[in-house]
Formats: structure tokens, sequence, C-alpha cells
């Protein structure tokens, strides 16, 4: 850069001097300029990204402690002992990437508290970072999902930091004991990583390498090293965790755990058949999965603050430094590039039940029984409960209800896995005993899914997301019942695109009709929309809410439905009025959607007559990110609209599916 003297400067008068430091400052933006044409694309595009790197107190300070081993609720809890520093691995990973030209910050464990602080970052690596809670791996797994870049570094988010151990008591964070289940082995980040979880396994002498993939990080790893294999070894034991990808997922192999003499687990193990870091796409994001402490393998020379004199370096008994770093820093490239994949995720359950009979057993019970089968269809894992109710034509409840939790339906059909059979379908024969005396009538057996985990309150986090309904008719003095299909509505036809929609929402019990019609192209009112948003998330309208409105009081029609969807933020106050009985507009109902499911989501894109002053500017874009609405082809979504009952119940029907928690 050029230097100027005072004494020169001086001299030159003042408006010659600010012409002076124009020129300056002109030369020096040029000469940046210039620098980063020199550069290589992905280098050039590394200067400007935003990379966070997180540190992780609760996994840091996990890594330290001690705990007993025991029994609990008949499995066996292995004693936690000490591990390496945690924080080490997370330095490492700063001034790795630091010096490889990243523009790199820090990011603590409540920055993964909001969902907003992590979208400023294109990619966000996470070493060893073993301790989240169920909102950080939420926030996380729509942060991947709406585009944003994630590398998980070994055992990312497998413990649960709300259950962090006391001192001299048996470890139970990790959320094996919460899920049960190695399909949700991260509860609700699981679908992510687009794989069931397989084991924990010890390996001895091991090398790891990348077989024949033709991936682009490997590609460009082994073109910048002048090598066609990468090799990583260490020949000591170590702990890996091996994952196998769903069957016709977006996970793939890129590292192999190509070789070893020795394994704990020699019935599961086998070479080069599970990988060691995987490439995924999901959403519109994508993630590097990374099964063994790759961090182990690196010397930073740096001097910096580390723990346990460790200064940075390897580990003596670990080969392939070099390889481990241009590894993650092409993987770290292809996790934050700008592209234009999209893996949408479906989330598609069938349900159906046979086999079925009424009739007044000996005993004088009324029994009904049958065979429910629900399977998994969809690319992302799901979980929930079976349930099966009989009803009246007033909705209560006849005898006693069928309930079975099932934790985990796996998002492909093979039988090559952990459990050595077909986990993504649940089939299983039951029994309802009624009241002998049952009056005689036509009744509707219902039997649907709630998704969500079992020990989860909260209603945006377990709501019925698939149905059937049958009708059960007992004619006046017989001992039989017949069973048969449930009427639909005559004026929604096979061919109408809202078709299966309407049809699930029904089966749920959250639409109805009059004298068999839906009435699909009529206006919806602000009442029927929040009573069908309360319906969908099984809230009952609360007889205590309270409502100050200007325009309706306590016992009108509707009170008690508009006072729950205002405490529940599903409908709001429109200059001191609930408007109860006017058409329901497009971003109301973006706005209902959003609060009543606690839905999140950030899109780049806008619509051009939703400016970010609007109201509702966050919802609309919430709806946007969770592919539940697209808008117009004019690149509008006409906020004002108002919305019909067929258009409301295709919302409502997608929400259900977008975001099972």
């Amino acid at each position: 850069m050029m230097k100027f003297s005072n004494t020169i400067l001086r001299k030159i008068k003042s408006k010659d001097v600010d012409l002076l430091k124009k020129y300056v400052i002109s030369f020096i933006a040029v000469c940046a300029c210039m620098l980063v044409a020199l550069l290589s694309p992905t280098q050039a595009q590394a200067t400007t990204q935003k990379i966070g790197i997180v540190f992780s107190e609760s996994s840091e300070k996990y890594a330290n402690t001690t705990h007993p081993g025991g029994t609990y609720e008949g499995q066996t809890v292995s004693p936690k002992v000490d591990y390496s520093s945690t924080y080490n691995k997370e330095l490492k990973a700063y001034l790795l990437y630091q010096q490889q030209g990243f523009h790199v910050e820090k990011i603590f464990e409540k920055d993964l508290n909001n969902l907003e602080n992590l979208s400023q970052y294109d990619a966000i690596v996470f070493p060893y970072t073993v301790m989240m809670n169920h909102q950080q791996r939420e926030n996380l797994k729509i942060y991947v999902r709406n585009g944003g870049g994630a590398i998980f570094a070994f055992q990312t988010a497998r413990n649960e930091s709300a259950k962090f151990p006391k001192a001299g008591q048996m470890d139970l964070s990790p959320l094996i004991y919460d899920v049960d289940s190695w399909v949700m082995e991260w509860d609700n980040l699981s679908e992510v990583f687009n794989a069931r979880f397989i084991d924990d396994i010890v390996l001895g002498n091991a090398t790891i390498s990348n077989a024949n993939s033709v991936h682009p990080i490997i590609q460009n790893a082994t073109k910048e090293l002048g090598k066609s294999t990468l090799s990583l070894s260490k020949s000591d034991k170590e702990w890996v965790e091996i994952i196998k990808p769903w069957q016709g997922g977006s996970a793939s192999p890129i590292l192999y755990f190509s070789n070893y003499n020795y394994t704990d687990k020699p019935q599961t193990m086998k070479k080069n058949e599970f990988g060691a870091a995987h490439a995924i796409e999901y959403g519109k994001g994508r993630v590097v999965q990374i099964g063994f402490k790759i961090f182990d393998y690196m010397t930073i020379n740096v001097k910096a603050d580390w723990q346990d004199n460790e200064n940075g370096a390897a580990y003596s008994t670990t080969r392939g430094d070099t390889d481990a770093q241009i590894f993650m820093k092409h993987a770290l490239h292809w996790v934050a590039e700008d592209h234009d994949g999209y893996v949408p995720r479906r989330y598609h359950l069938s349900l159906y039940s046979d086999g079925v009979q009424s009739y007044v057993a000996p005993s004088g019970q009324f029994v009904f029984y049958s065979t429910v089968t629900v399977k998994n269809n969809g690319n992302v894992p799901a979980r929930g409960t079976l349930t099966v109710e009989i009803v009246d034509a007033n909705d209560r409840i006849v005898g006693k209800g069928h309930d079975r939790y099932i934790p985990g339906l796996a998002a492909d059909a093979t039988t090559s896995n952990a459990d050595r059979k077909d986990i993504s379908t649940h089939s299983e024969k039951y029994q309802i005993l009624m009241p002998g005396n049952l009056a005689a009538g036509t009744y509707t057996i219902r039997t649907s899914f709630i998704e969500g985990r079992n020990d989860r309150k909260n209603a945006d986090e377990k709501f019925a997301t698939i149905a059937e309904i049958k009708t059960l008719t007992r004619t006046k003095g017989s001992n039989k019942a017949s069973i048969g299909n449930a009427p639909f509505f005559q004026d929604v036809p096979k061919s109408s695109g809202a078709y299966y929609d309407i049809k699930n929402l029904h089966a749920l019990g959250v639409v109805k009709g009059s004298n068999g019609k839906f009435n699909p192209q009529g206006t919806l009112t602000r009442l029927q929309a929040t009573e069908m948003v309360l319906r969908a998330l099984g809230i009952s309208p609360l007889s205590s809410a309270t409502l100050h409105a200007s325009d309706i009081k306590a016992g009108d029609y509707g009170y008690a439905v508009l006072a729950t969807g205002v405490r529940y933020g599903i409908i709001t106050l429109e200059d001191g009025k609930i408007n109860a009985h006017q058409p329901m507009t497009r971003a109301a109902m973006a706005h209902a959607l959003v609060k009543g499911f606690k839905l999140q989501g950030y899109s780049s894109k806008s619509f051009s007559d939703v400016p970010t002053s609007h109201t509702y500017f966050k919802d609309i874009q919430a709806l946007y990110a969770l592919n539940i609405t697209t808008g117009y082809a004019d690149q509008t979504f006409k906020p004002n609209n108002t919305v019909s009952r067929q258009n409301f119940a295709q919302f409502v029907n997608r929400t259900l599916h977008a975001n099972a928690k």
C-alpha cells in the first residue's frame, strides 16, 4: 500500500487531501477485486460466506464427567467415562477453517435456541456437539430444510441436554432412553440424517478411505491432493458410530471403514460396507455426517488456549493429517455452496383395517375386533400412537378405545438392518369391548395415527395426521353389527384436486358437512377456520377462555371456540373486533397455521405483494419455506383474498404432513 509523509500532506490543500484519499481507497478496492478474481470460484465464495463453528458448553462439560452404570427400566446403563476435550475439537475446527480462508465465527449453545440466528449462516459446523435440547434440534432441522449447510462431526445431537446427568447418578442423557428406537436415534432431528442408526462399535487398527466414491467432495479433495485415494488410519482402538442410509434416499457414503483387525461386533460390522462419512441432501440444504473422531487425526499448529496440554497436535496413533484437513475443506465447500438442489420431505403414511367383526359375546359384552395396519411410504421416519375409537352421532366415545405407541416406522422396507425385519410397517389385532345393551343405531369407527413422541405434551408436537373411518350399524334386537364404508361428501368428486385432503380431514373429524355436502367453494369464516385448526390440533374449546372483543360476548355462538383460538394465537382481534362471521383471508390463514402449529421457516424469496412491513410477512414466508404454499404463478400471494373451504382444507392437511415433530 502507498504511504504519504505528514510533511507532504501538510503542503497539499485540504480538498486535494480528500481527493487523494478517494484515490487511495479506490486503489485498495481495485486490488481487493483483483485478488478475488485470481482466486478459484470456491476460494472466492469461501471469503464471502459466513460459517459458524459451534462451541457447546454442555458438550464440553459432558466430555469430562464420569457417572456410574446400573439399570434403568430393565435396560443396562453403561458407566460414563472421562472423554478427551471436546473444546479442543471445537477449537481445531475453528482454527482449521480460519487457516483455509473461510470467514468463521463462533456460535454458542444459546444461539441454537433461535432459528433466525442460525439462518444468517451459510453453513454451521458441529464438532462433537453431542448435547442439544428438543427445540435446538428442531431449529437445526428447519435450518437445513430451508437451505442451510451443516457438518455433523461425530455423535451430533445424540444426548438430551435437558437431562444432563447429575454428579453420582447414572447418565440417562442419551436419547435412546427417550425415543426407544434406533429409527429415531436423533429424536426430532432424525429425518435430516436420512438414515437409521445401527450401533456404536469399537474398531482396532482401522483404516478409513474413499473406495470408489465419485462424489464432488471426494473428487475435489483427491484432485487437490494429487492422488486417487484418501487414507486415514488409527493403530489403536476407537469408538465409531455406524448408520445405514434409507434405501433410495439422499444419503451417500463418501468415506468407508475399509479395513480393521479388530471389532467388538463382528456380527454387525463388515469391511467396506458401512460409511464413515455421508453426504446428505435434505430439503434445500446439505449435510455431511462423520461417524469417527476426525479432528483427532489433525495437527493445528497455532498457539491457543488448548486444554489437557494437547497443543493442537494429532493423536500419535493416527495417520492422515493432510487428507483429513483437505476432506473437511471440501466438505464445507459442498455444504455451503450455492445450489439448486431440492429433496422434498415426503411424509406419507397409509392406514387400513380388515377382518372387522362385531358381536355380543357370551359374557354379555358387545365385542368389536379387527386387524389394523399402518405403513410408512414416505422418505422420513414416523412415530406415534395408533388409536381406535368408536363414537356415536354426537362424537361421544362408546366402550374403551385401543391405543398402541409405535416408537419408529422406518423410511424403507428393507430387512437388511439391525432389526432383521421390515419395520416400515406395523400390524396388530385388537378388540374393543362395549356394553351389551349398546343402543341400535350407526356408529363411527375411527382409526387414526397421532404423530409425535409419546412423552411430548404440547399440542403442536402431537396431533393426528391420518385416519380411516368405517361405520358400525346395530339393528334393534340383533346380536351382531354390520360394518360398512363411511359415506363421503356428495359434492367432492375423486377428480377434485382437494379430494384426498378433504377425505383425510373428514376421517380425522376436522371438517364437517351439512346434508351430506361439504360446499367446497363456499367462503370460510374466521370462526370456521379457527374451529378447524383447533380440531386438527386436538384442542377442545375451553370454557375458561375469555375474549375481550366489542362484537361478541360470553354465551354467544362460537365464543368458546374463538376465545380458545385467541389464547393459542390462532386468531387475533381486528380493531377490537373478532369478526367471527367475516371471510378468512389468506394472510390470516397463514397466521393461524403458523401460530397454531408453531411452524418455523425462512426464505430468501418474497412475494411481490407481501412487503417485509406486512403484519403477517414472517408467517407467509414460513408457509412458503415449508412448501405448504407456492403462491400464484405471477409471484404473488394475494394476502387479502378470501379462502374457500376447499383451499383451507388443503392447507391444513399439508400442514399436518409438513411439520410432524
